[in-house]
């Protein structure tokens, strides 16, 4: 497990693998689990930025239902994705606007992946041709992780 420390009034602290918020309660388990890790001489990495990190990866489901809460999809799209792996019309649309020879690639990644991993190349490329810079997909990584 890594940590990182963000400097907020409460000090906020976020397990970087999986995005997750660790509550200032001794009793937590996850609280528990960071104290014995900084006891056992790591330092956690400290930001002063205020925004919670992005979750490493999240589930197909949960990407295409924050798409769909965004608006960016319908939920008729989203849910069809699930079910089927067929491609929302402007998700589709982003694909066909990529390079022919990284089409197949976008193609298998998009119908068939059970995660989406934010760091994948992939990702940023498609969120460009859809209109998300990094801080909007790190946005819509956090609100489709809680979901």
């Amino acid at each position: 497990m890594t940590y990182h420390l963000i400097r907020t009034p409460t000090g906020d602290i976020v397990r970087r693998d999986d995005g997750a918020e660790i509550p200032d309660d001794p009793a937590n388990l996850d609280r528990q689990a960071f104290e014995a890790w900084r006891a056992s001489g790591n330092v956690p990495a400290v930001t002063t930025a205020p925004a919670a990190l992005a979750p490493a990866a999240i589930s197909d489901r949960q990407f295409f239902q924050a798409l769909a809460l965004a608006g960016a999809i319908t939920p008729d799209a989203a849910l069809a994705a699930v079910m089927t792996g067929q491609l929302p019309a402007p998700i589709a649309a982003a694909v066909e606007a990529l390079p022919e020879a990284e089409r197949f690639a976008a193609r298998m990644l998009l119908s068939g992946a059970t995660a989406f991993e934010r760091g994948h190349p992939m990702v940023a490329q498609l969120g460009a041709v859809l209109g998300y810079d990094a801080a909007a997909l790190d946005a819509l990584w956090r609100q489709a992780a809680a979901l």
